[in-house]
């Protein structure tokens, strides 16, 4: 009786019905939206709060864990093997970081880890793990999916809804795990250009095994690209989306100086015209995109492929061009200046310590760059657009100089 003389006399100034306290304390009219406000407003009070009441709702629960492979029972030859089984658990469980960008977020494993698969590969026993993760900001589970190896956890992936499920490993890297996820994996090594200069692969569907899990061997040297599909890819298809596992990004580090000429960043080897770019973000040049489409650029599924520059000029006749590396050859494009495509760009191997000369077609001249140096005989910084007809460019680097042949 004093707990409910208290709560009358602390909610006395609110606008509720006569009794409305006594009918709490017995549980009658639970649902009443006002006795949920009456009783906040008392429990606050007794508290010693005097702020205003604050109403919030519960958050709605999380959705159901979907993913079958948590519950599924393990595939592969090594299902049996409990003490493996246990080794790439205790693997996992004390390597909760490894793998996991910062940015991922993921601030709580809110469930036993499952193994999912186990089996022997060229590279050794490997098994792939999945577990639900909390991510912060965000109400419901995610998945983590990985893969361990070697005695190690060798990859993650944070399924956000568009799993990958492709993985690399091995001490050279040549051995792969793609996963079906009820569809078909085609793979390719080896591609060949013809006479045309353009490019073809021959594509052979990847033979899935127990759990929907696909064992292929192919070293880095045979440019293994893989597509998750249900119709094989074209010969000369180079423009549907491949899988990239983890080791096709870019390394987790402040800073790594890029294969091939070894620098990055933009630079233009003639000035732009007064009134700037003419064409709309929509409408910008994309030379990797469209060279891909015409069959004269491979797949660029590993972040070493290319190089992290480019070089860019307007051209005589009011054209645009850039030039970049990929696989240690020199490419690039030309465009209208309506950022329409106009004609690509074929140059010879990118030497790293060597000046980038890419001749243009249509009297335009030729592209001649050397990051940090002085070219020309105006010493323009970094590139420069020699005009047609230039025999040798002067290269200067310091105190020192060299005269590049441009035919």
């Amino acid at each position: 009786m004093e707990l409910k003389q208290a709560m009358e006399a602390a909610t006395a100034d609110l606008d509720v019905r006569p009794g409305f306290v006594g009918d709490v304390m017995t549980g009658a009219r639970r649902r009443h939206t006002r006795r949920l406000v009456a009783v906040t407003a008392a429990v606050a009070l007794l508290a010693g709060v005097s702020a205003g009441v604050v109403l919030s709702r519960p958050d709605p629960p999380p959705p159901p864990l979907t993913d079958a492979r948590l519950t599924a029972a393990t595939a592969g030859d090594l299902a049996g093997d409990q003490t493996f089984l246990s080794q790439a658990h205790a693997i996992w469980g004390r390597s909760r970081s490894e793998g996991l960008r910062p940015y991922e977020n993921v601030t709580e494993f809110t469930g036993p880890a499952h193994v999912f698969w186990a089996a022997n590969t060229p590279s050794g026993p490997a098994a792939l793990l999945v577990q639900p993760v909390e991510v912060g900001g965000e109400p419901a589970p995610r998945m983590l999916i990985g893969l361990v190896a070697g005695g190690a956890v060798v990859q993650r992936e944070l399924d956000r809804g568009q799993e990958i499920g492709l993985y690399q490993f091995g001490p050279d890297r040549s051995t792969y795990l793609a996963l079906g996820m009820g569809s078909k994996v085609f793979w390719s090594v080896n591609p060949v250009r013809g006479p045309d200069n353009r490019l073809s692969r021959t594509w052979q569907e990847a033979e899935m095994g127990p759990g929907g899990v696909a064992v292929i061997t192919a070293t880095l040297s045979e440019r293994p690209v893989f597509i998750r599909g249900d119709t094989t890819p074209l010969p000369r298809d180079f423009f549907s989306d491949p899988l990239q596992g983890r080791f096709a990004w870019r390394p987790d580090t402040a800073f790594l100086p890029h294969p091939g000429n070894g620098w990055s960043g933009r630079q233009c080897a003639s000035d732009s015209p007064v009134s700037g770019v003419r064409w709309s973000a929509q409408n910008a040049p994309v030379p990797k995109a469209d060279l891909q489409r015409l069959g004269l650029l491979d797949y660029v599924v590993d972040w070493d492929a290319t190089g992290d520059w480019n070089v860019c000029a307007w051209l005589p006749d009011g054209r645009y061009a850039e030039v970049f590396e990929a696989y240690g050859d020199l490419y690039g494009a030309i465009y209208h200046p309506d950022g329409s495509f106009s004609a690509p760009l074929l140059g010879g191997k990118a030497v790293k310590g060597s000046p980038v000369v890419m001749p243009l077609p249509d009297g335009q001249g030729t592209i001649v760059a050397d990051f940090d140096a002085r070219i020309g005989p105006q010493g323009r910084v970094h590139a420069w657009l020699a005009p047609v007809g230039t025999k040798e460019v002067t290269v200067r680097r310091g105190d020192a100089s060299a005269v590049v042949p441009l035919t």
